[in-house]
């Protein structure tokens, strides 16, 4: 396999103009999203994908396809299965688009490589498990009586646990909670809440005092990642799972020193944010060496979601994969889908590699953007 080449390129900016924009906290304007795709061809014809979501407000994202298009003729050339080799060359890549873009170049590879190896990737990793634990993520809504019917929709469909984006306001917040606790306390669903880094120091201390009286599951991303101090108080001060932001405390060593210092109760990460497969594999390993869960983050489309999924599958320190629901906006070009069971549990996807066939031809013709290097 050391004659193996990326022989091909294709880059495609994937946008469902059809799709309702979501909003995640009352100061923002609906988002829109972007499926960042990567398709790799190798010289034998076999073929990796990857992809990383975008959201911006008031237009699609182009930013992620336009870094992307910089690094990619490099490519060309390379053997996909040295992914460690191809990690390190696309870290000392010069692009604006971060960790982001070069993700699904990672996850691309690895695809290659389960299939090479004739392996689901989750199997290939190291294969702890076939299945686990989902929760639905819910968009935000307009008023608190709106969440109703659609976390009696989430339990009916079979999720166990359902996290809340919720206003980001804090007295708004306060409601809500209130009120989904008094609806849904003792049916035995686990509820979690991200609050998207928009509270006060203080807020977010009598939230997570709130949501530990009630034995909810976590807080997610209560304050800026960058706070490290109110960080630590948090998890110093409460029994509540306090779990980050998970976009910008990103690297190995960053996740080493927050673990450190106490800061986080675990993980939260995203190998379409991180850098990709390598990466988030050997945080996995870094949570366990603190006697911590990693989080998986993987609210996304299709192949967002199969990455994350396989790498979780791998490893028995993560308890939840986190699920968009409803999910068709979000499989937007994907013939094979990833959804929660009736019980509560999502599957690894079938098939070597991350398992996910993509319908190429609705891929073009949904492009905003689109590249070719060969």
């Amino acid at each position: 396999m050391s004659d193996l080449k990326i022989a091909r390129v294709e880059l495609y900016a994937v946008a469902d103009r059809l799709a309702a924009p979501i909003p995640w906290a009352d100061n923002q304007e609906p988002l829109l999203y972007t499926n960042n795709i990567v398709r790799l061809i190798c010289n034998d014809g076999t073929e990796g994908a990857g992809a990383t979501i975008s959201y911006t407000e008031n237009d699609f994202d182009r930013c992620i396809i336009e870094s992307q298009r910089t690094i990619v003729p490099g490519l060309l050339g390379k053997n996909p299965l040295a992914t460690q080799e191809l990690y390190d060359w696309l870290m000392a890549r010069c692009t604006w688009g971060g960790l982001p873009a070069k993700s699904p170049i990672d996850i691309a590879a690895w695809d290659i490589k389960g299939k090479k190896a004739g392996m689901p990737l989750y199997m290939l990793l190291g294969g702890a498990r076939s299945k686990m634990l989902s929760y639905a993520s819910t968009p935000m809504f307009d008023t608190v009586e709106e969440y109703f019917p659609y976390i009696d929709d989430c339990i009916e469909h079979g999720f166990t646990a359902i996290k809340l984006h919720c206003y980001c306001v804090y007295d708004k917040d306060v409601a809500l909670v209130d009120a989904v606790q008094a609806r849904y306390g003792k049916t035995g669903i686990r509820f979690m809440l991200d609050t998207a880094t928009f509270y006060t120091p203080e807020q977010a201390m009598k939230m997570a005092k709130r949501l530990e009286s009630y034995d909810w599951e976590w807080l997610e991303a209560p304050v800026s990642d960058y706070d490290y101090n109110t960080y630590k108080r948090l998890t110093a001060k409460t029994d509540l799972e306090i779990s980050s932001h998970g976009n910008c405390l990103l690297t190995l060593q960053e996740v080493t020193y927050a673990l450190s210092q106490g800061m986080w109760s675990d993980v939260r990460q995203d190998a379409t944010v991180c850098g990709g497969i390598t990466p988030l594999n050997k945080c996995f390993h870094i949570a366990e060496g603190f006697s911590k869960n990693l989080e998986i983050q993987a609210m996304g489309y299709t192949l967002t979601q199969a990455a994350n999924l396989h790498v979780a599958l791998a490893h028995n320190n993560c308890k939840y994969f986190e699920q968009f629901y409803p999910y068709e906006d979000f499989e937007l070009g994907a013939i094979n889908t990833i959804r929660t069971d009736k019980e509560g549990f999502v599957h690894a996807p079938t098939g070597n590699g991350l398992g996910i066939e993509m319908d190429w031809d609705k891929v073009k013709e949904m492009s905003v953007a689109s590249y070719v290097f060969e």
